[in-house]
């Protein structure tokens, strides 16, 4: 019996739902339904096994061909009876007190019948599913692929950690003690020790400025978007972590507290919010900082978001700006393990001393 968790069970939904429904219509900046704007399905394909292209095409009746050929039909409504207890099922998830893996028995004769083996796309590619769609602005039908993202179980990532996305500062007037001083600050101290210790520097320091990033593949993806992006990304980075203190992680709030001290002496602040959209989406589409990007984007249709409701919807490249508006809206930033990913605490190089900082970008509920 398979067990996957929230997140892998959704992937899975969102298949079943969008084959019943036959569309996927389009979300707006708040995740809500436009329903003049939707796209028509006219298949789902999925590589089960390499070599293996299952196409399912949807209607009243739902018909299924493994590599161009015919392999059975299967009545909509015998998906809909199925649908009905599956989404309530992974909402519950492990049991109470619970969490991790768990099993769908009921599941799992539908999957046989359907031809289906795994629940999920690869943990490495952007696209959780490829679908041939209707444009109806554009009389086009391209086969293109989507990310999904759940609001169901702990709340997704948009871009991950890891110590190719540490960013360096320098610090200038910390003595030597000071820098001791600040340095054993950690977890045996208090429980919150980043904020303290931040803290701490900040008061013993003249300041911080940013130098670099740890990782010259993320660092020239991002100029890759905009050249002063990286600058204005460590900003914002920084920004949070001088605002701990306050709670400060809403990538809105934080481009704002950025754009109000103008580092870069822009004549129109909105410059910061425009461009951290453009890196949003990019994180979002195809863009990762441990592999050298290119400016393509991979999840070609956009993205799928499914609802604490169990609602399905799309944001369309086509509709790009309600995409990159919804980004920064629903994103925070979040700190990884500082013990596992090597940072936040001063070193010294050459006489300088320097910072390193980290964080991922995390969603908040899709609501």
């Amino acid at each position: 019996m398979q067990s996957y968790n929230k997140g892998e069970w959704s992937e899975l939904y969102a298949f079943f739902r969008l084959l019943r429904d036959g569309r996927i219509y389009a979300a707006d900046e708040n995740a809500c339904r436009i329903d003049d704007i939707y796209l028509p399905i006219i298949k789902i394909i999925r590589e089960e096994t390499e070599g293996c292209r299952m196409e399912y095409s949807p209607g009243d009746v739902i018909r299924i061909y493994n590599n161009g050929d015919f392999v059975r039909e299967l009545p909509v409504a015998d998906l809909e009876e199925k649908l009905q207890g599956m989404f309530p099922r992974i909402f519950q998830g492990a049991g109470e007190g619970q969490s991790g893996s768990f099993p769908i028995p009921e599941i799992e004769p539908l999957m046989d019948q359907m031809q289906v083996t795994k629940v999920k796309a690869s943990s490495t590619s952007k696209e959780d599913i490829i679908m041939q769609v209707h444009d109806i602005a554009t009389g086009y039908s391209p086969e293109v692929g989507f990310s999904i993202k759940s609001d169901v179980g702990s709340a997704p990532t948009l871009l991950n950690p890891g110590k190719n996305t540490r960013i360096r500062y320098r610090i200038h007037g910390l003595s030597d003690n000071d820098m001791q001083h600040v340095n054993s600050i950690d977890k045996d101290v208090c429980r919150e020790y980043m904020k303290e210790r931040m803290a701490a520097l900040l008061e013993r320091s003249d300041s911080i400025e940013y130098d670099g990033y740890r990782s010259n593949t993320y660092e020239d993806n991002l100029i890759m978007i905009d050249s002063w992006l990286p600058r204005i990304y460590a900003e914002m980075v920084l920004m949070h972590y001088r605002k701990m203190g306050d709670g400060v992680y809403d990538c809105d709030e934080l481009i704002g507290l950025v754009a109000d001290e103008n580092p870069l002496s822009y004549r129109n602040t909105d410059t910061y919010r425009y461009k951290l959209k453009k890196m949003v989406c990019a994180a979002a589409l195809g863009m990762t900082p441990g592999s050298i990007w290119d400016g393509t984007d991979v999840a070609t249709g956009g993205y799928i978001i499914i609802k604490r409701g169990g609602d399905v919807l799309c944001y369309h490249l086509y509709n790009r700006n309600f995409f990159e508006e919804y980004l920064l809206t629903n994103t925070r930033l979040d700190r990884p393990s500082a013990s596992r990913y090597d940072y936040g605490y001063v070193y010294v190089e050459d006489g300088q001393k320097y910072i390193d900082l980290n964080v991922q970008i995390r969603f908040k509920s899709i609501g």
